[in-house]
This record gives C-alpha cells, structure tokens and sequence, in this order.
C-alpha cells in the first residue's frame, strides 16, 4: 500500500484547491537518527493544567528571577512559590494591557506603557515603590544592559537608563535619542548583551561602550530597515530576535535576525491570516520543550495562535476547542515563565495561571480537539477509486489515569475532493489498552479527481502520527 504525503505544516493558501493543509495541536518531528520507522512524525501538543490562581482578569506579565516567579494580573503584581501558593506584592496603576518586566539581580522592574507607570520591587526587603524620580519618563519595555535598566519612552524615539543597579534613580540627562531613522521607538529587545531598538519602521543597535557622558552607543552599521508592528510580538530566542515586521512598504511579515540581517520565516498563508487584522496588541512569547524551541504568536481575532518550531522552520497552529461553540479559538497561553522545574502560562482572559507539560493529556479539564488536513492526492486529474486509507500510529495506548479514562480512544477520518465540503467523520479505533497491533485502516472511501483527507481526535489518550498509506486505483474500480 504505497505512502502518501502526510506529515507537514499548516499551509492554508489563499486557494485551498491550491493547497489546505493545517495542523492543529500537532507539530512536526524529524527523525535524528535516520532509522527510525520513518523520517517524519506528528506530535501531540502538551495540555495544560492549573497552577495557581490570582484574583482579576489576565495575566499580563510573567518573570523569573533567582529562582523566584513574579506574575502581573489585573493591577496587582504577585509572586507565585513552588507549592501553587501566592502572596501580593504591590499595586499597579492601570489593570489591562501588556506590562514589560525585567531585573537587575536587586530590583524587579515593571512598566506598563504609560508616562508614569514604573515600579521597582526591592527583591531583598520586597518593598514595592513606585518610580517618581525625575528621570523617569514612563516606558513601553524595559530591558536591564550593563547593569542600567533601559526604557522607551511612550510616542517618541527617546531611551534612556536608571542609575547604575538602582531604578528608582537616574539622571534625567541620561537619555539618547535613535537616530537611524526618524520613526518612533515600539520596543527594546536584548540579545547578546546588545538592545534591539526597534521601532516603526527600521531597528537600530545598541551595546554598553562606557562613555563617560552616556554609556550606551550605536554599533557601527547594525541597523536593519524593518521595524515592528506590535510592542511585544518581538521577542528574543537563545540566538535570535523574531518579531512581526513593518515599515513602509507594509506589515504582517515575520522575520528572525541572522546575525544583523533579517531573514523572513513567515508563509504566504500566515501572512494572508495576518493581514486581515490589526496586529498592533499582538503578543508573543517563546518556550522550548522537547528539544523544540517554538514562537508563539497571538493577535486579537485571530482565531489561532501560530506557532513557529524554530529548529524545523515549520508552522503550525496551537488552539483551545470550546465545546460549547464547537469551534477553535486562540490558546489559553498570553505569556510564559519557566520557574521551579515547570513551563508556567499566563492565561489572556482570566487569572488562571497554568503547568503546561507533555505529560497532561487535556486543557485544565477541556478536551484538545487535534486535526490534521493532509495534503492533496491528485493524479492528472483523472478519477482515483480510493479503495483503503491507512494511518500508521502509535496504538494500544488507551488511557486510565486516577480520574481521567479513556480505555477506547478513536479517531476520525473526513475528506473533500473539493477542498471545502468534507464529509461527515468516520470513527476509527485507535486500540484499546494493549492492542499494540491493531491496524486504523478506513476502506471503500469513494472516488474523486482530487482529494484532501482530514484527521480529528479529542482522545484523551497520546496520538503520535507517522504516516498514511493509500490503496487506489486511477481510473478503474
């Protein structure tokens, strides 16, 4: 029974007979050592589960420092310890909105975008104070660079620091201005002891030089003639900074510096879902699990938030299925802190703030609907007698653990030979506990010139995917 073409991206194009494919609580696995059953695989995405919970609505702000995590929720900035307990540690000023937070080893430093909202928590006395000093001039993003916290100012192209190891001081002349261009500064990033001035339509770069009169200077021909659309959808990975491009040609580009040039990882069809919206309170975060380092990208009215696995140079989509509605919607993730041994996420809507493992096989108690939409069969577009469809997968693993059971897990198969109009799904078993040999095999499936076969799960149990194989015949029964 020959292979067909199974694992891979979601690559939704702006025709789906062109191209429908879209994987949704899958991500692509590759193989490394090259003999391995075969070279591809779909793993299932974690589940989340909660952690602790904070009073308000949204967690808008999460850091780990010295191995203690701080989340901002509504217009309270909390700690959360080991245990899932929690203690209040200060009061903000406004109660939505993305807040930006760093350290200096002494100090957490927190700024939430307006002309006067700083604050500093001393991290030994754990007194929490506001900035009022006189060099402080309200910030979008603080970044800490050579022991000075650097800021933004809010509408202009203004940085500036602290006093040396101490934010609630500075000196109110110890401000530069990005000159590259004449756009406003969106966001500071740091990346190798080098802050990323990024701004609306070009980025400059920065580094700690020592200059007597202010210590922070440009380096020489780093500059990159794209800025970002969104304060926080720009991030920094182990050796790189992504962020959703814009300058004046346009927007809804994703881009990842090589060095200092920009390299573009987003797709024509990611870049079709992003234009549709404003991207301006878009917000991304990273986190590496399973030897994958992934971006994920949220924007509001985007229905899913998009995932890009570093390493594989691969999109997918990652989505909370609501029961009620029956349909996606963006995952519970806003931002994410790996502290005590544990992938910590800040959920967007409420003040639930979640363990994500690989271990957990649902969302906090909501089943995770996986899909996988493969990629068109099509023969010169003569009729093909699809006679079997066969999923090679992990089988026999059906689930019983304390109270969660899922003893006869299934899967269901759908197809389109337009691309549109999929059938209603047909049940496969998976295997119950033990059946390690059980085959998940579909026959007698129609006939069509073309078609685009569709994989859905909510199975409590693990699904690992490897591949498909298709028994057809073109143009006879």
């Amino acid at each position: 029974m020959p292979k067909i073409n199974f694992v891979g991206p979601s690559y939704v194009y702006n025709s789906l007979t062109f191209d429908a494919q879209r994987c949704v609580n899958f991500y692509p696995v590759k193989s490394e050592t090259g003999t391995s059953r075969d070279t591809w695989a779909l793993n299932p995405t974690a589940g989340l589960v909660a952690f602790t919970t904070f009073a308000g609505a949204g967690i808008r702000g999460s850091w780990e420092v010295l191995g203690r995590c701080f989340f901002v929720a509504s217009g309270t900035l909390y700690e959360a310890f080991a245990n899932g307990s929690s203690t209040a540690r200060g009061s903000l000023l406004t109660f939505s909105g993305t807040v930006s937070m760093t350290d200096n080893g002494g100090q957490l430093c927190i700024v939430d975008g307006t002309d006067t909202g700083g604050w500093i928590l001393d991290l030994s006395t754990n007194v929490f104070t506001q900035i009022t000093a006189d060099y402080f001039l309200g910030a979008v993003t603080v970044v800490f660079l050579g022991g000075y916290f650097v800021f933004n100012k809010p509408n202009s192209s203004v940085y500036y620091i602290s006093a040396i190891y101490d934010g609630l001081n500075g000196d109110p002349t110890d401000f530069a201005v990005a000159e590259g261009s004449p756009d406003n500064l969106v966001c500071l990033v740091v990346l190798h002891n080098e802050v990323y001035l990024i701004g609306d339509n070009t980025i400059e770069i920065i580094y700690n030089s020592g200059n007597a009169d202010f210590p922070l200077s440009p380096i020489s021909g780093a500059f990159i003639e794209y800025g970002t659309a969104s304060a926080f959808a720009a991030t920094a990975t182990a050796d790189a900074i992504i962020w959703v491009k814009q300058d004046i040609d346009g927007n809804a580009m994703i881009f990842k510096t090589n060095s200092y040039n920009p390299t573009r990882i987003s797709t024509n069809p990611i870049e079709k879902i992003l234009s549709k919206y404003d991207l301006t309170n878009a917000v991304a975060y990273t986190y590496q699990e399973n030897g994958h380092t992934f971006y994920c990208l949220n924007a509001p009215q985007v229905p899913t938030t998009l995932i890009y696995d570093i390493e594989n140079n691969l999109w997918s989509e990652k989505a909370y299925f609501d029961p009620a509605q029956g349909v996606y919607s963006r995952h519970r993730g806003n931002n994410h802190v790996f502290c005590f041994g544990k992938h910590l996420i800040g959920d967007y809507e409420n003040g639930i703030v979640y363990q994500q493992s690989l271990e957990l096989s649902d969302d906090n108690g909501v089943d995770i609907r996986r899909m996988r939409t493969l990629p068109w069969i099509i023969d010169d577009l003569e009729y093909i007698y699809f006679k079997s469809l066969q999923i090679d997968m992990q089988v026999g693993v059906g689930l019983v653990s304390g109270a969660i059971e899922d003893t006869n897990p299934q899967i269901y198969l759908e197809w389109a030979n337009d691309g549109h109009s999929f059938t209603n799904g047909v049940v496969g078993s998976v295997g119950k506990i033990g059946e390690y040999l059980i085959r998940v095999i579909w026959r007698r499936l129609g006939r069509g010139r073309a078609r685009v076969y569709r994989l859905t799960t909510s199975t409590k149990a693990k699904i690992f995917l490897i591949a498909a194989h298709s028994d057809a015949d073109r143009g006879n029964s």
